[in-house]
């Protein structure tokens, strides 16, 4: 009798151990966008420390200068990074015209000084 009850017992354990392992199969999917926002964030104030943006203009030395670091972001993190659209980017000349072909991963809105004035540059990060 007691083996009957055990094997019944075991019937019901198994049941409801594959009914959750089955409910449970399909993994959630994590919101990261706090992570990418804050590496976007982070980006932005290591090119503002290593002085990138200081002296900001049109010049060729300076957008040179600008896009080497973002270069070395892009080496890092694996993620083009886009200022002002593709005014400055560590993804030019990949055959892609503009930002068209990369998925914005994060993006936030900064000030910064451009020929002498305050301008708003959208800086995003994209795959």
């Amino acid at each position: 009798m007691q083996s009957i009850e055990a094997v019944i017992s075991l019937v019901v354990f198994l049941s409801i151990i594959s009914f959750l392992l089955i409910s449970s199969g399909e993994p959630r999917n994590i919101d990261d966008s706090l992570y990418r926002i804050q590496l976007a964030e982070d980006a932005w104030r290591v090119l503002y420390l290593r002085g990138d943006l200081q002296g900001l203009n049109g010049s060729a030395e300076s957008r040179a200068r600008l896009e080497n670091d973002m270069g070395t972001i892009t080496d890092e993190t694996a993620l083009c990074v886009f200022m002002g659209g593709v005014e400055f980017t560590s993804c030019r000349g990949d055959g892609i015209s503009g930002s068209a072909g990369y998925e914005i991963t994060a993006s936030i809105t900064r000030t910064a000084i451009y020929d002498g004035k305050p301008r708003r540059f959208q800086f995003s990060l994209a795959k």
